[in-house]
């Protein structure tokens, strides 16, 4: 099979368990944790850390909330079975990269393997989530060349695939739009949250031995189910979020 042909097919697999494969992070995490120190031994130094590791996750989860509260109904979605998509994305955050939704997973992510500072942790996530995405956008961008022709082509020839050029910003075509955000995002926003708690609860694990969490993790950890319960109901028992378009 030409090699080319072999990446989309194995990117098309990779596409439909794209949100369960990433546990490949798994792996290497109990050695990870076995090695894992605070920096000088301070409790306080680490949480300052873990300030900038969440605000490095912010940063992705900001991406996305870019992309979902500007983007039709039809495009940039959570389809797994196959490719989906009624228009092409050219304005707002896709004038900067052909692929914004997956450079904030990169960032989500990052924040998460930043916290336990190690460098071959790091290194190993960043190289595995290029091979590993590399191949769904190849996927995702065949069928957008079949779909969108000469269009897909001439956005993809001045269009980054991953790095931002901020030079090509256009206008998002469609208003923003808060609830096609909270809609479309509150999974990865609370999902987001449920990661730092559950790295807290190893922290203290591994120094403390036992599993407990600090006050305000408590207090965030609260808000965060809070925002689930209500979100989700609003969600599947009411129109609140539906949007006409979106």
């Amino acid at each position: 099979m030409e090699l080319k042909k072999h990446f989309e097919t194995s990117g098309q697999w990779l596409f439909r368990w794209r949100s369960y494969l990433p546990a490949y992070l798994l792996l290497p995490l109990p050695w990870v944790v076995s090695n894992f120190q605070r920096p000088y031994g301070q409790h306080d130094l680490h949480e300052t850390w873990v300030l900038f590791c969440i605000a490095v996750t912010g940063l992705g989860l900001l991406i996305r909330s870019l992309v979902a509260g500007f983007v039709p109904r039809g495009t940039s979605g959570r389809n797994t079975k196959q490719q989906v998509a009624t228009s092409l994305n050219t304005t707002g955050v896709y004038s900067l990269c052909r692929h914004p939704l997956y450079l904030g997973n990169f960032f989500i992510a990052l924040g998460w393997v930043m916290f336990f500072q190690n460098g071959w942790f790091v290194t190993f996530y960043v190289m595995t989530f290029w091979l590993y995405y590399e191949r769904i956008m190849m996927t995702e961008e065949a069928f957008l060349r079949e779909k969108f022709g000469k269009n897909f082509l001439a956005w993809a020839d001045c269009t980054s695939a991953f790095i931002p050029n901020f030079k090509n910003w256009k206008q998002p075509a469609l208003k923003f739009s808060l609830r096609t955000l909270v809609r479309r995002e509150y999974l990865t926003c609370v999902g987001a949250m449920v990661g730092f708690v559950i790295l807290e609860l190893v922290e203290h694990w591994q120094f403390d031995g036992q599993v407990i969490l600090e006050p305000l993790w408590i207090l965030l950890a609260t808000l965060t189910a809070t925002t689930f319960i209500a979100v989700r109901s609003l969600h599947k028992f009411t129109r609140v979020l539906a949007e006409e378009g979106r």
